[in-house]
């Protein structure tokens, strides 16, 4: 697909330009890293740290070790490497040796099908941001100016894509696997069809007594990521929560999905930090402060008292006794 357009925030463009200032007479840049959904390159994050770079009046050459630990971090997170930024001293786009380190990239990284370059080009004390997508086209290198849209925050994002529909199950696999790094536990994928959702789910058995032999003691407690289901919208909800037994669920928060696919919310730290706490949502799932989950626990202990009465009342527990009357 060739993208027509590039997203970028205000404040983004802002960081971009104070890094240029702060190398005034030199060429200097930087990474792009973001999201492709359809037409569109957004561009999320900016990296511009590096400080093994060369800079000249001509040239801007990234730190290669630097530019590599980056790309996987961000990874991590979700976050596509789009390209790089750099800065031109009033000579306006991308130069041959641009487009020839595009094509080089192209070539060396086959799995990519597009590389941006996006150039903030100074002049009189005042810039223009040009942005160029190279690919390739049945074997041919390719490269076309695309239009620039600039937003005034990354939560803008909310309104351009609300009503777009997405297949998020690469998302929901990348993301699987980010966990499993992140906390080293393992999320199984369930899909409901009656309930259209999708889920990533993690269990563990507690044993409430900490003995092994008390088999009864020992409960299910899981850990789950729901979708509303594979094409949901940027607007849709998912939710991440704990239950006990397959029984008593508790949300324990409600996020939109846009505000993790564009990275406005990590969501890893969040699915850690209800590992660490998870002996305290056992302890309120057990003792509930929501009252029809009170009452369904209290029904439960109410049922077994009131089996346990009857069959002490029928002498069931004094059976030996009852035998050796009937004896005599």
């Amino acid at each position: 697909m060739i993208h027509k357009k590039v997203i970028i925030a205000e404040d983004t463009i802002n960081g971009i330009v104070e890094e240029s200032n702060r190398h005034e007479n030199v060429e200097t840049g930087g990474l792009l890293f973001g999201k492709i959904i359809g037409e569109y390159i957004i561009i999320l994050k900016t990296i511009h740290l590096s400080t093994n770079a060369k800079r000249t009046q001509i040239y801007f050459e990234m730190d290669e070790d630097f530019a590599i630990n980056i790309t996987k971090q961000m990874e991590k997170n979700n976050l596509a490497y789009l390209g790089n930024w750099h800065k031109h001293l009033g000579y306006g786009g991308p130069s041959n040796g641009d487009d020839k380190q595009a094509e080089l990239f192209l070539i060396q990284n086959s799995h990519k099908r597009n590389y941006l370059s996006l150039i903030i080009d100074f002049y009189n004390n005042d810039y223009n941001l040009i942005a160029t997508n190279y690919y390739f086209d049945e074997d041919e290198f390719r490269k076309k100016d695309i239009q620039i849209q600039r937003i005034v925050n990354i939560r803008e994002l909310n309104n351009i894509f609300k009503r777009k529909r997405l297949n998020i199950r690469n998302f929901i696999d990348n993301l699987s696997k980010n966990i499993e790094v992140h906390t080293g536990k393992t999320f199984i994928h369930s899909q409901s069809n009656q309930l259209k959702n999708y889920k990533l789910c993690y269990e563990e058995i507690y044993d409430l007594h900490n003995s092994e032999s008390m088999s009864k003691n020992k409960i299910v407690y899981s850990v789950f990521i729901k979708f509303p289901d594979l094409n949901i919208s940027m607007a849709d909800k998912i939710s991440i929560g704990v239950t006990l037994d397959h029984k008593f669920t508790r949300i324990v928060e409600e996020i939109p999905f846009s505000d993790i696919f564009f990275n406005i919310v990590e969501l890893l730290p969040k699915i850690k930090n209800i590992f660490n706490k998870s002996q305290y949502y056992i302890k309120i799932l057990l003792h509930s402060d929501d009252k029809q989950e009170n009452n369904d626990f209290k029904n439960r202990l109410k049922i077994v008292n009131i089996i346990f009465s009857t069959l002490k009342s029928l002498s069931v527990f004094n059976i030996h006794n009852a035998k050796a009357k009937n004896v005599n």
